[in-house]
């Protein structure tokens, strides 16, 4: 009998796992040295009823210990991914203070003392939220005053396919088969970003985050983040988070009536040019 029968497989805190059994997640099962028999072993299932994402679930029959090899590669690979977590929390801490420091910089001055290249507002597309393990698939930046210094497709070099942000961005893999690697244009994108002084976005953190995993970064520029900055002048509170909700940036173009006119969002041209305009009414705002 399937070891999945007589059992609902919808929402993983419904299912009554007996004494002697054991239902864990991939994840679980390697902390305990184990691995899955074969790929067609266990189910993806809801974690819980309130969040948006699936694990692979594996019973205790479905598992094997771990090999000598598979036990060192898993210990290497923990240890990488603890050593980029470690280096995303610092990216997160750098990120903030920049930010605290440029929300005290005025428009007017950062305007008039810099060159255009020299303030940037940069936008990505990817194929998830992971910036380890997710690529991407679109970079653009452009500056002060809206001059495009890089827009591109980016063709992932691991990633093959990319469904749930799909249905976000729209990039298909057929839209990015012919586009350059980050490889590719990395010499590129470098020179733009660390020639930059100011550099703006939406979630910009976000962006810079995955730059920064490709060997892309400017530790010195000052980041102004739109939609933290947006998110208190929308004032739409969270009892969960304790702060202002963040907003999407469709609601923040929407509340300056910004006109996208033949371009929509998630393209990250245009959602840079709507980044930049939401930030300079936003600075308007201040000065009023």
């Amino acid at each position: 009998m399937n070891i999945w029968n007589n059992y609902i497989t919808s929402v993983r805190t419904k299912i009554q796992v007996k004494q002697d059994k054991k239902l864990l997640t991939e994840r679980q099962w390697k902390l305990k040295h184990f691995v899955k028999i074969n790929d067609k072993c266990g189910k993806y299932l809801w974690i819980n009823a309130y969040c948006p994402s699936k694990e692979l679930y594996l019973w205790d029959e479905e598992v094997r210990p771990m090999t000598e090899k598979e036990l060192t590669n898993y210990r290497t690979e923990e240890k990488e991914k603890r050593a980029a977590q470690a280096k995303r929390r610092e990216l997160k801490a750098e990120y903030k203070k920049r930010q605290e420091i440029g929300q005290s910089v005025s428009v007017r001055n950062i305007m008039s003392t810099l060159k255009e290249n020299e303030i940037i507002i940069v936008d990505t597309e990817t194929t998830g939220h992971d910036s380890v393990t997710d690529e991407l698939l679109q970079v653009s930046i452009i500056n002060g005053v809206g001059k495009t210094l890089f827009n591109s497709y980016i063709k992932p070099e691991r990633t093959k396919s990319w469904i749930e942000a799909m249905a976000i961005n729209h990039i298909t893999a057929e839209m990015v088969v012919n586009a350059p690697t980050v490889s590719d244009v990395y010499h590129e994108l470098n020179n733009i970003i660390k020639s930059a002084k100011v550099i703006i976005g939406y979630n910009v953190g976000f962006d810079l985050m995955f730059l920064s995993a490709c060997g892309i970064e400017n530790t010195k520029a000052t980041t102004f983040d739109v939609m933290k900055m947006f998110a208190d002048i929308y004032g739409e509170w969270s009892e969960y988070y304790g702060c202002n909700k963040w907003q999407t940036l469709t609601k923040c173009a929407e509340y300056y009536c910004y006109d996208w006119g033949s371009e929509t969002a998630h393209d990250s041209l245009a959602d840079c040019k709507a980044t930049l305009y939401c930030y300079k009414k936003i600075q308007e705002q201040k000065m009023k």
